[in-house]
């Protein structure tokens, strides 16, 4: 069923039931209630730029392409149904059993053409109770006369839906990889919000974290460079989702951050031999993270065995990229696949975490006596990250107490240098 209509034309001609609930909004600095209306089912149908599920949808669109929004049992819905309720299994069933026995708690948000912008999951449960029981359900929400075509106005969706997923209740986090995909695409990509307002769209404290998860999310596109070549990274953020690979890249971002010299070719390297481990680990290994955090510690951040990293690691990096650039990774078990497929790069791949075990276990003998300087290291680099404009986001007591801290560090930084 096409969308040829304005579900306010409908309220207007009373063909939609009003409730004698409201829901108090708070959009582009005003705050006011909006009656909440019944919506059939029919006449609504999911967001396509619903955070929680973008790497899963990117991942269709690089398959078969972009979907067509439609209302009603379409394909469209019943594509994006799975996508939800696959995310989350057991919240959705707990949602379709609250609303089964007590009905729906929280009214949603909706566009004028039947978008919904709040309220997936309800939505999602709505339409499997319908299924199940063959008894016509109705969602409540609100109406926004929004037109998602206008960049101002999709600006201010956005800024609601953080507002009302992250920046009150967070009823359900997001996945780690989504959430950096989000924010990678809202600030970058599309360039909806500055990281200040995606901030304060998401309630965040302040933008350290908002700044970080760009530089991982540029980390990651850095890694799906290296798989798979000459494609959009951006429709291959799913791989990352698959592979977990926040754990291991929010490990090693910060020191790669920090590289002076040979930057470049230090995180191909690191990223390739990332690659090698999750190929040769067991499914959901979560001893990735463990190994690239020795190789942090035991070779990127000492001097005398980093010098000799590249020389080391190089020809063999070469090789598994020269495979990847033939046979680029589509699903998650390419990975494996397609190096042990191919002799060459099987035999680089083993040469490559032999080689940077070597290294590792000579720079771990040194580790102990350099422990003092590694801690300075990262004492230096959490400063580092925090900026005036985080400080100037304290209340004034708090900003008292952050001064007499860092009056506290300088003393005892001078003590040190003494």
């Amino acid at each position: 069923m096409k969308m040829n209509y304005d579900l306010n034309e409908l309220i207007k001609n009373g063909d939609i039931e009003k409730t004698t609930l409201t829901k108090r909004l708070t959009i582009g600095g005003e705050t006011k209630d909006y009656p909440v209306y019944k919506f059939p089912l029919e006449c609504l149908y999911y967001n396509d730029q619903n955070g929680r599920i973008n790497t899963v949808y990117h991942q269709y669109i690089s398959n078969h392409g972009k979907l067509t929004p439609e209302i009603g049992e379409s394909k469209y819905n019943e594509i994006f149904e799975k996508f939800i309720f696959d995310s989350k299994k057991q919240a959705l069933k707990d949602t379709q059993t609250s609303i089964s026995e007590k009905g729906q708690q929280e009214p949603g948000v909706i566009l004028s053409d039947g978008r919904v912008i709040d309220g997936n999951r309800r939505f999602t449960a709505l339409r499997r109770i319908q299924k199940e029981k063959n008894i016509s359900q109705f969602f409540e929400a609100v109406i926004l006369s929004f037109d998602i075509k206008n960049k101002i106005d999709e600006k201010r969706i956005k800024e609601l839906e953080l507002d009302l997923q992250l920046g009150r209740e967070e009823r359900v986090s997001y996945d780690p990889i989504d959430r950096i995909f989000d924010v990678y695409n809202t600030i970058e990509v599309q360039k909806l919000m500055t990281p200040e307002e995606y901030k304060k769209a998401s309630g965040a404290g302040n933008t350290k974290g908002i700044n970080r998860d760009i530089r991982l999310a540029k980390l990651i596109i850095k890694f799906l460079a290296i798989i798979a070549p000459s494609q959009n990274p951006i429709d291959k953020f799913y791989l990352a989702r698959e592979l977990k690979l926040d754990g291991p890249i929010e490990e090693i971002e910060g020191t790669i951050n920090k590289l002076k010299e040979n930057k470049e070719t230090i995180t191909q390297n690191v990223l390739t031999t990332l690659a090698v481990l999750i190929a040769k680990s067991d499914a959901g290994d979560s001893d990735i993270t463990r190994k690239i955090r020795n190789i942090k510690k035991n070779i990127l951040n000492n001097p005398d065995i980093n010098k000799h990293y590249i020389e080391a690691t190089d020809s063999h990096v070469d090789e598994i990229i020269d495979c990847f650039e033939n046979y680029p990774v589509e699903r998650v078990e390419d990975l494996r696949k397609n190096i042990e497929a191919h002799l060459v790069a099987l035999e680089s791949a083993n040469s490559l975490l032999q080689t940077t075990n070597r290294l590792s276990n000579k720079g771990e003998a040194a580790a102990d006596r350099r422990q003092s300087l590694v801690k300075l290291q990262d004492i230096r680099d959490e400063l580092e990250y925090i900026s005036l404009d985080d400080l100037n986001e304290l209340r004034e007591n708090e900003y008292f107490e952050a001064k007499d801290i860092l009056q506290e560090i300088r003393d005892i930084a001078y003590k040190l240098l003494k």
